[in-house]
């Protein structure tokens, strides 16, 4: 029977294998970078890293690049490499450690899924959604990653907005005027399941013109929000039929002549306690704004 545990000396001296990662996974964040380096030297590594051979991953279309030098793993290498499903951070972590500081002497533990028989895919989103739960834009990106060969273009603006800082649920309303782009929603992407609205981009267009002109003069922290798009769409809702085929156009203008001394005032409202929220503030400022302008 296979040994399932290793540490990384062991894999590369009984093994002959180093570490690789899955491309297109979870951003390495470098402030939970440093929080996994202050508990690896406070308490050493508590649990091992979960991988799977390279060979099985790229059998399933994934790509892989090697954790040292990001260079793509093909199949001619490939069995030279595990790659890591869970633990990227904690393993750049401990690489650090041995790096800039002398007296951390830990070795990095590695742990071959104990279901081997699992689809990469399914256990990728098993063990992030299960066990350690994903933030917005890992879904999006783990959805896009297990699905390559499918154009999303609504799915790419998505990750690249909350890959700005945008929430997913604001990132999804300046894609198509709805919060229907969901986590739960993306899950079932990364197992196969493409839901239709996905691949409707047909207000993509939209969305892109609307944010590129708002951020004309509005900062874009203030924008990642769900609170001035929701104002949009409220504005939205409110045009009637015959012309809201106008509204793109009008709401553009709006936003491409707000002046900065407005635009500050948005973006430095605060909410009042026991009186208003710092988003009804704002919806009364652009309200207040867009009804003396038209």
């Amino acid at each position: 029977m296979r040994k399932i545990i290793f540490t990384v000396s062991e894999l590369l001296a009984t093994e002959n294998r180093q570490i690789a990662y899955l491309l297109g996974n979870r951003n390495i964040s470098d402030k939970i970078v440093k929080s996994k380096k202050a508990s690896l030297k406070k308490h050493g590594q508590l649990i091992p890293a979960v991988v799977v051979d390279a060979e099985t991953a790229l059998e399933q279309n994934l790509e892989i690049i090697d954790a040292e030098t990001n260079k793509k793993v093909t199949i001619e290498n490939a069995h030279e490499y595990v790659v890591v499903l869970d633990g990227s951070h904690r393993y750049k972590a401990h690489k650090e450690l041995c790096s800039e500081d002398e007296e951390y002497r830990g070795d990095f533990y590695v742990i071959y899924s104990l279901n081997p028989k699992l689809a990469v895919a399914a256990m990728l989103a098993e063990i992030n959604t299960a066990t350690n739960p994903w933030k917005g834009s890992d879904y999006g990106r783990g959805a896009k990653m297990l699905n390559q060969a499918v154009e999303l273009p609504l799915l790419d603006f998505i990750n690249e907005l909350t890959d700005q800082g945008f929430s997913l649920d604001a990132a999804s309303k300046w894609a198509t005027f709805r919060g229907d782009i969901t986590s739960k929603l993306l899950v079932k992407a990364m197992n196969g399941e493409i839901n239709s609205k996905l691949k409707n981009d047909k207000g993509l267009e939209r969305g892109k013109k609307l944010l590129h002109a708002a951020l004309s003069s509005i900062s874009k922290d203030a924008l990642k929000s769900r609170t001035i798009i929701d104002w949009i769409i409220a504005q939205y809702d409110n045009t009637i039929d015959e012309k809201k085929h106008l509204f793109t156009q009008r709401m553009e203008h709006f936003f491409n002549n707000l002046n900065r001394p407005e635009a500050e005032f948005i973006e430095k409202a605060k909410g009042e306690r026991g009186k208003s929220t710092k988003e009804g503030i704002i919806c009364e400022i652009l309200n207040d704004l867009y009804n003396k302008k038209y």
